[in-house]
């Protein structure tokens, strides 16, 4: 046939037989006569069908094709007619076929056997339609009319069976050749967005099956997956179903690609058409009643009951007939370190709104090991589990909570299938599918609680290994509207990288005082007296704070308390117990307990036991490992089958009947889709820190018997975070073996040299960057408990000196283990002048955050307090107004430009007498850490911002025994103190000859013993005195300023502020403040509505009589500002040494503008002073034509610093000055 004959029009079509057949070439294979052997004899029930295709075939072919068939057909009845044998019956065939299903049958078969009869045998055998199967040999669809052998299916021929939408030409379809032709329509796009929720787990080989390539769908993910998964099918398969010709049979070829992906649910319905209800809407919806009472079931009979005793899960107890609330903390992120603000209940983490008014779906609870962090999990559950009234349960609000323990889960699992293992029933009617559904289109409704963080593996965020993960969901890349709790140990935070600061964090401090009473009554229930006993042994060691907060502690000790009554055994747990010794006294107390169930004295080895565990816990949870649970075949492999059923039999190990997904075992093949998973027995310790406590017995084996495998190890532990994250390992190890606690400290002494030794000098200023400073206080704090439990009695204070440079120990955040760790290493340091200056701090100092200590000076406890419960739980427009109430209710004016940034500005000053209630470890007593003291020669002592009325008895008595004679600093700076203790140092301060500075200020409740201490002072030669903030009465500073004269020529600096002086008070301080002659210093006191400018002035007159003196604070009280700068303007001109001046002026006196003359008076006086290179101005309110006047003076002088606390004058569109010394507040 020529191209011309190719271009005309077929008889029975109106199309050229080229388009007809590129439209052949585009659609699937069908009855093809060149590739079939025709039987010698017609069959006349086929006659029909293949004379109307004959028609079609013969009206399209060129004459070469009709030769080639011709022949091929002779030489097919060449080789029957010379056949030897004649069949005298129809042979029986066995054919195999391969269905949709992704499973084999195999059938005999008569040769004579129809291909529909076939068809529809195989449709009753897999329930499905047989009107949508076709069946495949060699790429050729098998003609319904014929035989088995007219098809020339042979014996042990392989067949296809295929999903598709209508039978074509051979099946009886349409005669109208072009309604064959454009019979196949499209998709729309609402089907396939429809599809795209349904499929996608499985689109990447979805996308194999419909010939999209590797790279497009890689792309595909590239440019949408920020949009979710869902997103990305539906792209593909838009852009699958646009590369089609038009002619395909679109949902023939969908369907087949979904049933050969295991999905003939979705393939029925792409065929049906019925991918969407009529009303637009998906089938597959989720039964969510039928979910939340299969979820109550599991969590009410299988979750929420706490074991008894930690090793023995047998014998449990319902959590709310045990469970005491935890206190927790939210810690507020600012520039300088984290503000930490406790909530009322442990609920709060659900309501609780950031400063801006936002609420946040990630939360992360943290806490050390035994905090209580699976407990709260579990008995956030149970709240919302419970059917009895608990509306005022917040996490009742979602619909569906789901609590899954990443310990169970692998990197790779994904977070419905996680839900569908191990929280619903296995023969549970509900779906991944359904569950996957219900979280994108509700996940406001669902709650996802993931414990334990730490105890996950995996090998990092940046990348999931698959679609929908669980480390997608911890990255926040996919559910965002879901509400997200997830719990960690404080170390593993920084894993989380950029995201952590999507997540609104939340510290677990463990049990309060009275919660520790309450658990231990819950405890003992009717046996009172142990509980009483317990109690009071607890608080006469100062244990409630710190030690027994922890909830797992607080269990042991009632373990041991109790094991010791039953027992009659009259001995006590140590005053100085160590958590080594508690766990080692736990291991002691299970040994017994297994024997006495054995009811044998036999020897049992447990120490060996221990260490077998041990090798396997120390490989398990060495940096960066962390694995926490065990197959039963591993662990035998590791240490023996008798050692693991021994182990689970004492309570060390609990073995669990569970499964694993196939991933963990080796792939098979399958001829079915069955289960997905495989059952398998697994084993675990009982506790994380039971774990951790066998590494550590083993790591202190290897110091003693393999010292070489030691420092391998050791050397493992590169960077700060390495041994943070080990560190219970080391505690362990330390209190099991003096050896080990040698060589750990020699490795963190030189680790410590190696990475901070440049910061140091920074560090002992408070100038040195919070996390920083964290970081070297965090790895000191390591080794001295380290020291702490070997219990070495100094034998170690060679490692540990090198942490403290010049003999300077800094502790920023005290908490009770911390001075625990810190005393014990003092009362036993064998050269009581190694150690030079001590400084403990309540809470961490502010690190490079710069707020004038002004700001807050006069603020009172209560407001304070009144503001940081505002910043904690209001937001928006009530914040804002809480912060205008706050401002008003301050004796000065506060302005800043945003609240957020008056927050960080609050949470830095040292208002700690009212902040430290807010602080882990509220309230515990320091004397033990006071009473050590006395073993060194320290010559400088800081105790600022903890409370030291309880311990101030110490002190005294240290001080009275001439235990302090070298001290020439005491710095007692916001400790509580009260009249009698302040009196209390005035009688003894005389037993301090070398002291040379002395800070009691901001001790509020102590002013009163100001006047006694006045007194006393004369005795020593004292060159610093800060009583700032103390707001002793003007009688009382009568005494003081009268005393002035006797504190001899070697006082240096006074600091008097915030301390009130009437007219009698400041003729006293003019008449003696001119006999200091070396003063450098003066922070003046302020008078009150009594005093007069003239007395005033007087004070004035006599500052310009200090030849040395370079700084002055003062302070224009009760009077009003324009006559404070009118006395002061004249006697700034003869300050001719003044170097520093800051001037303030209280509320009721800072409302007023001071007129043009007098502020241009005033600007010219200061151009008149020579030194002065820091001037801070506040309340005073210059105009605006006298202040860029003040400006010109600053350039001209070279201020190093110009203040102004008064924007509030300023017009809005006052242009402030770009000068770098100018700062307008």
């Amino acid at each position: 046939m020529n191209n011309s004959n190719n271009q005309r029009l077929l008889p029975c079509l109106s199309i050229t037989y080229d388009q007809w057949k590129e439209q052949q070439k585009a659609s699937l294979p069908v009855y093809d006569p060149r590739r079939t052997l025709h039987p010698v004899k017609k069959v006349n029930r086929r006659s029909r069908n293949a004379m109307q295709y004959k028609q079609i075939i013969g009206s399209t072919e060129d004459v070469k094709d009709q030769k080639v068939r011709k022949k091929k057909v002779a030489q097919n009845r060449n080789v029957v007619d010379n056949r030897t044998i004649k069949r005298s019956s129809h042979e029986c065939y066995q054919i195999f076929l391969q269905t949709p299903l992704n499973t084999s049958l195999c059938l005999q078969l008569d040769s004579q056997t129809l291909v529909k009869t076939l068809r529809k045998r195989i449709a009753r055998e897999l329930g499905l339609d047989a009107s949508k199967l076709k069946l495949m040999m060699r790429s050729t669809q098998l003609c319904d009319v014929l035989s088995l052998e007219d098809n020339g299916v042979k014996n042990e021929t392989n067949i296809e069976v295929k999903i598709h939408l209508a039978d074509g030409l051979c099946g009886g379809a349409d005669n109208n050749p072009e309604t064959n032709i454009t019979k196949h329509p499209k998709l729309s796009e609402r089907e396939l967005l429809a599809l795209a929720a349904e499929v996608p787990d499985i689109y990447r080989k979805l996308a194999v099956y419909l010939d999209v390539s590797k790279s497009t769908v890689d792309q595909i993910w590239e440019d949408h997956h920020h949009s979710g998964v869902q997103q990305v099918v539906f792209v593909m398969l838009v852009k699958w179903q646009q590369s089609q010709s038009k002619s395909s049979d679109f949902r023939s070829l969908l369907a087949d690609a979904l049933g050969k992906c295991g999905r003939v649910d979705m393939a029925e319905k792409v065929l049906e058409g019925t991918v969407l209800k009529p009303d637009g809407t998906r089938h597959n919806d989720l039964d969510v009643a039928q979910c939340q009472e299969e979820l109550r079931w599991t969590y009410l009979n299988r979750i929420c009951h706490l074991p008894k005793y930690p090793w023995d899960e047998t014998d449990c107890i319902s959590i709310n007939d045990i469970y005491t609330d935890l206190s927790l903390i939210l810690e507020q992120p600012t520039p300088c370190q984290p503000l930490k603000i406790p909530l009322k209940d442990q609920d709060e983490v659900f309501t609780h709104e950031t400063v801006c008014g936002n609420s946040s779906t990630r939360i992360i609870i943290q806490g050390e090991a035994g905090t209580g962090k699976s407990t709260l999990m579990v008995k956030y559950v149970y709240d919302w589990a419970r059917e009895d009234d608990l509306a005022s349960s917040p996490i009742r609000k979602f619909k569906l909570v789901f609590l899954l323990r990443l310990r169970d889960l692998e990197e790779s699992s994904k977070l419905e299938e996680a839900i569908m293992k191990h929280l619903l029933p296995h023969d549970t009617k509900i779906t991944a599918s359904q569950l996957r559904s219900f979280f994108e289109d509700h996940s406001e409704d669902c709650c996802v609680i993931l414990d334990g963080y730490d105890e996950f593996r995996h090998s990092g965020l940046a990348s999931a290994a698959s679609d929908r993960s669980i480390i997608q969901m911890i990255n926040n890349d996919i559910l965002r509207k879901c509400f997200l709790i997830l719990s960690s140990r404080p170390a593993k935070l920084s894993d989380l990288g950029k995201c952590l600061k999507e997540y609104k964090q939340f510290e677990v401090s463990g049990f309060s005082k009275n919660k520790i009473k309450n658990y231990i009554n819950k405890f003992f229930g009717q046996k009172k007296g142990l509980a009483s006993s317990l109690i009071d042994y607890i608080e006469s060691n100062n244990l409630d704070v710190g030690f027994a907060a922890a909830p797992l502690i607080t269990q042991l000790l009632c373990l041991y308390w109790l094991n010791d009554a039953e027992s009659g055994d009259s001995k006590t747990v140590e005053a100085t117990l160590s958590v080594s010794k508690l766990h080692l006294t736990l291991f002691d107390f299970l040994e017994q307990h297994y024997l006495a169930k054995q009811m044998t004295d036999s020897d049992f080895d447990t120490e060996g036991l221990i260490l077998d565990l041990g090798r396997v816990a120390l490989k398990s949870l060495w940096p960066p490992n962390s694995q926490l649970v065990f197959s039963w075949k591993e662990m035998v492999t590791e240490i023996g089958d008798d050692n693991v059923t021994k182990a689970c039999a004492v309570g060390l190990l609990h073995k669990q009947e569970g499964t694993q997904s196939k991933a963990h075992h080796k792939a098979t093949k399958r001829k079915s889709s069955l289960s997905s998973w495989k059952k398998i027995s697994t084993v675990e310790f009982f506790h994380t820190s039971a774990q951790e406590k066998c590494g550590g017995e083993y790591l202190a084996h290897l110091s003693q018997h393999k010292e070489e495998e030691f420092n391998i190890l050791m050397q493992d532990l590169k960077a700060p975070s390495d041994a943070l994250n080990a560190k219970m390992i080391l505690l362990f190890a330390c209190g099991a073996s003096e050896k080990a606690a040698t060589l750990i400290l020699r490795h963190l002494a030189n680790l410590f040299t190696r990475e901070f030794q440049p910061d140091l000098e920074q560090f002992f200023k408070g100038e040195l960057h919070f996390e920083r400073s964290k970081s070297i206080q965090d790895i000191v704090d390591l080794c001295l408990m380290c020291n702490f439990e070997c219990e070495a009695k100094g034998n170690l204070n060679n490692e540990l000196l090198t942490l403290f440079p010049e003999g300077m120990i800094m502790f920023s955040g005290i908490t009770p283990q911390r001075a625990s760790a810190l005393s014990y290493f003092l009362s036993n340091i064998h050269c009581p002048d190694a150690i030079k200056s001590v400084t403990v701090i309540g809470v961490p100092r502010r690190g490079t955050f710069f707020v004038p200590t002004e700001t807050m000076e006069s603020t009172s406890d209560k407001t304070f307090h009144e503001y940081l419960e505002a910043y904690s739980k209001l937001s928006g427009e009530e914040l804002n107004q809480k912060l205008q109430q706050f401002a008003s209710n301050c004796s000065e004016v506060h302005r800043a430009a945003d609240i957020h940034g008056v927050a960080c500005a609050l949470a830095s000053m040292q208002m700690w007498q009212v902040f430290h209630d807010w602080q882990k470890g509220v309230h515990f007593s320091i004397k033990t850490l006071i009473k050590s003291l006395e073993n060194i020669q320290t010559e400088r002592l800081m105790v600022r911002s903890v409370p030291l009325h309880e311990s101030s008895a110490v002190l005294w008595k240290l001080i009275e025994d001439r235990k302090l004679q070298e001290l020439t600093h005491l710095n007692l700076r916001q400790t509580g103190l009260v009249v009698e203790d302040v009196s209390k140092l005035a009688e003894c301060v005389h037993l301090l000859p070398k002291l040379k500075h002395l800070d009691i200020c901001q001790n509020e409740k102590a002013g009163g013993a100001l006047d006694k201490l006045s007194k006393s002072l004369p005795s020593i030669n004292l060159e610093v005195l800060d009583v700032y903030c103390m707001r002793a009465t003007p009688t009382t500073m009568k005494t003081v300023h009268s005393n002035l004269p006797k504190f001899g020529s070697q006082m240096k600096e006074l600091y008097l502020h915030v301390n009130y002086m009437d007219e009698e008070g400041a003729n006293i301080l003019a008449e003696n403040l001119s006999k200091l002659k070396h003063l450098t210093l003066i922070n003046l006191p302020r008078p009150d509505h009594h005093s007069s400018a003239a007395a005033m002035q007087r004070v004035l007159e006599s500052i310009a009589l200090l030849p040395h003196l370079q700084i002055v604070s003062l302070c224009a009280g009760n009077l009003d500002v324009q006559s404070c700068l009118k006395i002061l303007a004249p006697e700034l001109k003869k300050w001719h040494n003044i170097k520093e001046m800051r001037i303030a002026a209280v509320k009721e006196c800072a409302k007023k503008m001071v007129d043009e003359p007098q502020s241009q008076e005033f600007v010219k006086a200061i151009a008149t002073m020579p030194n002065l290179h820091t001037l801070k101005l506040k309340g005073i309110g210059l105009t605006v034509k006298s202040f860029d006047e003040l400006v010109k003076v600053g350039r001209e002088k070279k201020f190093q610093k110009l203040v102004w606390y008064c924007r509030s004058f300023l017009p809005d569109d006052y242009k402030i000055p770009d000068d770098d010394f100018v700062a307008i507040l």
